[in-house]
């Protein structure tokens, strides 16, 4: 049966993270050129209007009522010189195509007085041509001293945006209406060009996101090969370094040369050490994935496991000249519910750092009781203690304190982690109290089964 890790998942929540802020890049950038773009339009109208306004307050009303509003006008020179003023209106400003004055008729129909296009244009409107396309709006002007702003509209010269303004004389009465026209295509894509802006800028860090989210589910494909390899040849290794575990201890319980027994000790010692480290390595690929370390669930008896474990541990021991020592009564049974394989790598990677960090000739001390519902185990020893403000960092994996300098002793820095997480996913606990210089006891809390 699974127990279930508490491991975080390695990439899914990163990549949740990342979604949420492409959305909202993505969300604010569309806000921000919705805003944009209805700002641009509002200043454009407002442009328009007032180059409108600037532009009719250059020409007066006497100039006007000098023209007699029909084609006879072309030889008269205030109609050529309002027409070259005009023509200078339309190049003063930029995207303005058609810059005219409009007036009135006998019949009150509104005819161009004068206009900014060349005799030879197809776009020319002789003084006194009717405009029957006038809006409205436009017609407007020749009544309310506003000046307007409307379109796109269409007319028999093109699709236009146009802004106007009267005209008056000294006494205030409205003589003309003086119109700008700027193409419809012109005038929003000035706005869009506005509006897009957001969009651009928007555009930078979610374009940084999708790289950045796709570096990471890169590397994560790369880590997890390397954890596969790894988690592979780890398996391929740990059977025969058992095997060869167990076989030498059989062998140094009988008699040898006292030469003999010590390059078999020291055999013992390093495919021990070498055992370790490739369980270690394989608890830590199933972690490190994120995934369920597939544990069994069957009745275990705590106290035979910590017999076992100072066993397998107990020539290593020897050889530092160090003694485990039975620490309180301990319970006649102490069972809990989970694996023991498990339990014993959790239990054998504390008393292995108990060994490494204590100083030769020292002892190791173990207790073990039942406080309610749970079992707790106590491993002390009296080698070189972590240092206060690392003991949180040496449960979170690949750290080493860095006073284990200080003995000769190799170390993955993942031990304690893996440690950590299979006593929680026995639903235990590890805790630790340690000081400099002194020595470090950890403590592991399992639910005890009930009977």
């Amino acid at each position: 049966m699974k127990f279930h890790a508490s491991t975080p998942q390695v990439l899914a929540r990163p990549m949740q993270y990342l979604t949420s802020a492409t959305a909202v890049v993505i969300a604010v950038g569309i806000i921000g050129s919705a805003l944009a773009g209805a700002n641009a339009i509002q200043i454009n109208k407002d442009l328009m209007q007032s180059r409108a306004v600037s532009a009719a307050a250059a020409f007066s009303g006497d100039e006007i009522e000098a023209l007699s509003g029909s084609i006879s006008d072309i030889s008269n020179p205030t109609y050529q010189s309002l027409k070259r003023r005009l023509v200078s209106v339309r190049q003063g400003n930029s995207g303005t195509r058609f810059v005219y004055l409009l007036g009135k008729n006998d019949r009150n129909d509104v005819i161009f007085l004068a206009d900014s296009e060349s005799d030879s244009s197809a776009d020319y409107s002789a003084p006194g041509l009717a405009y029957p396309e006038a809006s409205g709006l436009l017609r407007s002007t020749f009544y309310n001293d506003e000046p307007i702003i409307e379109g796109p509209l269409a007319d028999s010269y093109g699709n236009w945006v146009t802004a106007a303004a009267p005209v008056k004389d000294e006494s205030g009465k409205i003589v003309a209406v003086l119109g700008i026209d700027t193409p419809a295509n012109d005038y929003y894509e000035q706005i869009a060009v506005r509006a897009t802006i957001p969009l651009i800028l928007a555009a930078i860090p979610v374009a940084v996101l999708i790289y950045n989210r796709r570096l990471a589910r890169k590397q994560h494909e790369i880590t997890e090969l390397k954890t596969q390899f790894v988690s592979i040849a780890s398996h391929e290794l740990r059977s025969p370094l058992t095997g060869t575990l167990w076989g030498i201890q059989s062998l140094l319980k009988a008699k040898h040369q006292p030469d003999q027994e010590k390059t078999m000790t020291a055999i013992y010692n390093n495919v021990a050490s070498s055992l370790a480290t490739v369980n270690e390595i394989l608890d830590f690929s199933i972690f490190d994935r994120g995934k369920e370390s597939k544990l069994q669930r069957e009745i275990v008896d705590l106290r035979l496991v910590l017999r076992d474990v100072l066993k397998l541990h107990e020539l290593t021991a020897e050889e530092r000249e160090l003694t485990f020592v039975h620490i309180g009564k301990w319970p006649k049974e102490a069972l809990t519910i989970g694996d023991q394989g498990a339990l014993k790598r959790a239990l054998s990677n504390i008393i292995s750092n108990a060994i490494k960090y204590s100083p030769d000739g020292s002892k190791v001390e173990v207790a073990l009781h039942t406080e309610g519902d749970r079992h707790v185990i106590g491993i002390r020893d009296h080698g070189i203690g972590i240092p206060k403000t690392e003991q949180r960092k040496v449960l979170r994996g690949y750290y080493r304190a860095a006073n284990a300098s200080k003995v000769q002793a190799y170390g993955t820095g993942m031990g304690l982690w893996v440690t950590k997480m299979l006593i929680e996913q026995h639903r235990g606990r590890l805790w630790m109290n340690s000081k400099e210089d002194v020595g470090t006891t950890f403590f592991i809390s399992l639910p005890a089964k009930k009977v």
